[in-house]
């Protein structure tokens, strides 16, 4: 039922396009298309549609298991699991502002059984249990705002423009707690193996006295920044009135930063016989500037308007 529903919304994409093509040559060639042009006072909303094309793809070279992936912008920052709104509202036949946001936020918490270690010192029998927490946040978003301009007053228009862009993602941050706590006489304590790494090869040099250390925070001061400039050339085909089917090259000039990457650990320290904490930098803030073809919004995308 899926796929047959996956299908028809294709058909419905392309029948205005086929019901075009059944004018003769001298009809299109006198026909007026000015009312289906976007106009003074009109908005839009823009999808990205490789989610159709990947599709139409697998559907006629027999995938197995072929869906149609969710419709949507594409932001600047391409973060796992964000997705956009792209859209403009014209100013007059010819200039409009154009815009781009996406938003990415995701977190949880994982939690994970852990014997008793204290209980089980006692009693070697004993089933005793506790939990382990992982607490996580990633997030991220993209912003872009500019003019463009359009030429062209038949059903294929050209659109130019510039303008800025701004996003930054990798913010996140992982906590852990443990049900069991580290004592002189338990200096390695059972763990739900939530995290299972290690610190960097520098903290064991800095911090060779520190026995079995356990992470306790993992995170970015702040996200991986970007700021910049875009240009954009592309075309518009009008398929149907105030729909549109759209392709567009973008370059971008921008500056961008990365964050510190900071981490807490705990662990026996057996020269002061206690419990340490140490904070470590493992990224010191890095930053620069690129000038790429970069895909801001959807490089192919249909785009309805609406307002009159």
């Amino acid at each position: 039922m899926k796929k047959l529903l996956n299908i028809i919304l294709v058909l419905a994409l392309a029948m205005p396009m086929i019901a075009g093509e059944r004018l003769t040559p001298e009809e299109r060639a006198n026909a007026d298309y000015s009312s289906w042009l976007p106009q003074q006072g009109e908005y839009s909303l823009g999808f990205n549609i490789d989610p159709v094309t990947t599709f139409i793809g697998n559907f006629f070279n027999g995938t197995v298991g072929n869906a149609l992936a969710p419709l949507a912008g594409e932001p600047i920052m391409r973060m796992p699991g964000m997705v956009s709104i792209m859209g403009s509202y014209m100013l007059t036949d010819k200039v409009g502002v154009r815009a781009n946001i996406g938003l990415g936020l995701a977190g949880g918490t994982n939690r994970g059984y852990v014997i008793d270690d204290a209980e089980k010192f006692i009693n070697p029998y004993s089933t005793l249990e506790g939990q382990d927490k992982q607490k996580w946040l990633n997030a991220g978003a993209s912003f872009s705002a500019g003019i463009e301009y359009r030429v062209g007053k038949r059903r294929i228009q050209g659109v130019f423009g510039a303008g800025l862009t701004y996003g930054f993602w990798g913010i996140n941050r992982n906590q852990y707690t443990y049900y069991n706590v580290i004592t002189a006489a338990n200096q390695n304590p059972s763990n739900a193996g939530l995290y299972g790494g290690a610190p960097n090869a520098k903290f064991a040099t800095d911090y060779s006295y520190i026995d079995n250390p356990r992470l306790l925070d993992k995170h970015t001061a702040a996200g991986t920044h970007i700021l910049g400039v875009y240009g954009t050339v592309g075309v518009e085909w009008f398929v149907a009135p105030k729909i549109a089917l759209g392709l567009n090259v973008n370059v971008l000039l921008d500056y961008n930063w990365d964050p510190e990457r900071v981490e807490v650990w705990e662990g026996w320290n057996h020269f002061t016989q206690e419990v340490n904490k140490i904070t470590i930098h493992d990224q010191a803030r890095n930053s620069g500037f690129q000038f790429t073809t970069d895909n801001i919004g959807a490089n192919l995308y249909v785009s309805f308007y609406f307002g009159k």
